[in-house]
């Protein structure tokens, strides 16, 4: 009795989103990841179908997931490209960019990675294919360990001139840098006085450390 009461209360909870993810059903997907979350799930941007279907195959892939993925290119999808200013500073690595972010971070944070389309990317749809933005493909991106993220950019440097996104709950911060002669050197910048501040912690993370580097900062990728 007690175990089809219990069957019977299971049937009749909320809708698990991640296995209507997996039954194909995103836009039901969405509906309960709102209902779970408390936040709308955004699936008007390409990535959310081809994770969706990538989903079917990859039980790994979830709501949260997507959630993550789309934001990570609605970032790099809204910095400016023109009125670029230039800013010519460089970093050893950007494993130092991203533990400098996860020390200065004020709530959430997101770094994105941008680069253009090459001939030989593997379709968006097959595991391991990048993800698409409107200027090309995502190279890395995370929510949380930051300093993760730069450690894999640094294993594979993008060839060309990628845009670099940066977001907390002070704002966000976009920089274009590409790697040169052994070290990652930026190039031009929509909010140059903030990139460059985050590019000097960069340099400076290793020699104070992270709770120094705040101390000495203040918390926030832009300063109040």
């Amino acid at each position: 009795m007690r175990w089809t009461l219990a069957f019977l209360l299971a049937a009749c909870g909320p809708a698990d989103p991640d296995a209507r993810l997996r039954a194909g059903d995103l836009p039901g997907a969405a509906e309960a990841h709102a209902a779970k979350h408390g936040a709308p799930l955004d699936i008007d941007h390409p990535i959310a179908e081809i994770l969706a279907t990538r989903a079917r195959a990859d039980t790994t892939i979830t709501t949260a997931a997507i959630a993550d993925a789309v934001e990570a290119a609605r970032l790099l999808e809204q910095a400016p490209m023109i009125r670029l200013k230039s800013l010519d500073l460089s970093f050893a690595r950007f494993e130092d960019l991203g533990a400098a972010l996860d020390a200065l971070a004020e709530g959430p944070a997101l770094l994105a990675v941008g680069r253009a389309e090459n001939l030989g990317d593997k379709d968006p749809y097959l595991t391991g294919g990048d993800l698409p933005w409107k200027g090309g493909r995502i190279s890395a991106y995370g929510r949380t360990s930051l300093t993760t993220v730069g450690r894999g950019l640094d294993a594979h440097p993008p060839p060309k001139v990628v845009v670099v996104g940066m977001r907390d709950a002070t704002g966000e911060v976009y920089v274009n840098v590409e790697w040169r002669d052994g070290a990652w050197w930026s190039v031009a910048s929509a909010t140059p006085e903030a990139a460059a501040r985050l590019l000097l912690a960069a340099e400076a993370v290793g020699d104070y450390g992270g709770p120094a580097l705040r101390a000495r900062e203040g918390g926030g990728f832009i300063r109040k």
